[in-house]
């Protein structure tokens, strides 16, 4: 493991819940994944909740995920996912409450698996009233027992400076690693990429719209105005569980049928 690494195991490895916070490429997505291999390899239960939702490792993009860490990880992306939560947009500035209840109960689903330690990776979204609001969102719902958080200068300060004094969680500061930045366009090219993995092998089914409930994702448009046919949606049960991603092929409202581009078995 890297200094950077080595640094933050022993604290993290006392602390049952972890969040991991900083700006975009400061090095969180593999931090999380030393750490989460590390702990794993010592003997702990170990699950990772990715809350980034446009740059997610565990899952799609548009969801928070859940999945179990096995000795040996050396990616997020080999972690099985065991649960998801689709929130539909790759920003979460339209809708911070619903991205930290999502956040949060996946952490309580975790440890009620029986997970020893759980580490959250979150989105590079921290800088302005949104960065701060959801990151502060995020922390007193998921009421972790430590931030670790990784800066190149002082631009999480306004984030974590209220939970300096006790009884809020420990706070850990690491400096950023030497990462390249990524321009908006290869971001945007690593989430179709990751959305074509995700729905690789789909195929048709068909929903009977008296028996589904179509919802529209938090938005600053009008959900009326916003076309259907092409678009990503997630399926998501009564219980509120989302089993997966799928793609909108054809609305018949006459028939009151709904047929979607999706690996999720319906029958």
């Amino acid at each position: 493991m890297s200094e950077l690494g080595a640094a933050a195991l022993g604290v993290v490895a006392a602390a049952p819940v972890t969040v991991v916070i900083g700006a975009n490429d400061t090095g969180k997505s593999t931090l999380v994944t030393r750490l989460a291999g590390a702990l794993a390899a010592a003997g702990h239960t170990v699950a990772v909740v990715d809350a980034d939702l446009g740059q997610s490792d565990v899952g799609p993009p548009m969801t928070v995920g859940l999945g179990l860490v096995p000795r040996g990880l050396t990616s997020l992306r080999d972690a099985p996912v065991i649960a998801l939560e689709f929130l539909g947009v790759t920003s979460p500035a339209t809708c911070m409450p619903q991205t930290a209840e999502a956040t949060a109960r996946l952490v309580q689903r975790a440890r009620a698996r029986g997970c020893t330690r759980v580490l959250v990776n979150t989105s590079g979204l921290i800088e302005g009233p949104f960065g701060r609001a959801l990151k502060r969102l995020k922390i007193e719902r998921v009421a972790p027992d430590l931030l670790v958080v990784l800066e190149r200068g002082a631009e999480c300060e306004a984030i974590v400076a209220p939970y300096a004094t006790a009884g809020g969680p420990a706070v850990l500061r690491l400096a950023a690693a030497p990462t390249t930045r990524r321009s908006a366009a290869v971001r945007r090219e690593a989430r179709q990429r990751a959305l074509r993995v995700h729905l690789a092998g789909a195929s048709p089914a068909t929903l009977d719209l008296s028996r589904v409930a179509i919802r529209a994702v938090p938005s600053e448009r009008d959900p009326l105005l916003l076309p259907l046919d092409g678009a990503l949606v997630g399926l998501v049960t009564r219980q509120g569980e989302t089993l997966g991603l799928g793609v909108v092929r054809e609305l018949d409202v006459e028939q009151g049928r709904l047929t979607v581009l999706t690996r999720v078995d319906l029958a």
